[in-house]
Parts: C-alpha cells; structure tokens; sequence
C-alpha cells in the first residue's frame, strides 16, 4: 500500500466543499482504500489517497486517475487544479 498525496490549488477565490472526500471515493477503483484530506495545509491543499498498488509508479498514477474522475464528476471539484500526485519521500535517521 502506498500514500499518494495530491497537491491542489484553486482555481479564483473558492474553498474546497466538506462532500470532496465522498467525491473522491465515489467511482473510485478499489485499490482506493482510504482518503483524507487536508483543508488546512498551506500554500497548497492536500489530499491523502492510501491506494493498493504493486509499484510507486503505478500508485501515482491511479492518483492521478482517481482525481481527474471526481474532478470531471464533480463541477465544484474541478474548479480546482491538480499540482502534483506524489508519494512523500520522508527521510529517516539511524542514529
């Protein structure tokens, strides 16, 4: 399982609806197993998909899929822009 988040703006001066998160999971494919989203993070709103898939590069991609079907779906949901869909790279340390 990967987190994928997706990084979106706005398009004017529009706030992104309480019902985004039951967009996303609406005609979403099963590999979507969780969504949380993320009103609050500046200077880009942020969504969190955890998503069944056997590669990063194919998570990514089904981000990417998931958010332009609820976009196209949704006429509220498409007023915002898709920035980047993107698996957080958290560095650790061993010390």
């Amino acid at each position: 399982m990967y987190l994928v988040q997706l990084f979106i703006t706005p398009t004017g001066n529009t706030s992104l609806p309480i019902e985004a998160k039951q967009a996303i999971e609406t005609g979403a494919p099963e590999i979507l197993e969780h969504v949380c989203v993320h009103d609050r993070t500046r200077p880009h709103t942020v969504i969190s998909l955890f998503i069944r898939a056997a590669s990063l590069g194919e998570a990514e991609l089904a981000a990417r899929q998931i958010w332009e079907n609820a976009s196209s779906q949704s006429s509220w949901l498409a007023r915002w822009t898709l920035l980047r869909a993107e698996v957080p790279l958290h560095p650790y340390d061993w010390e």
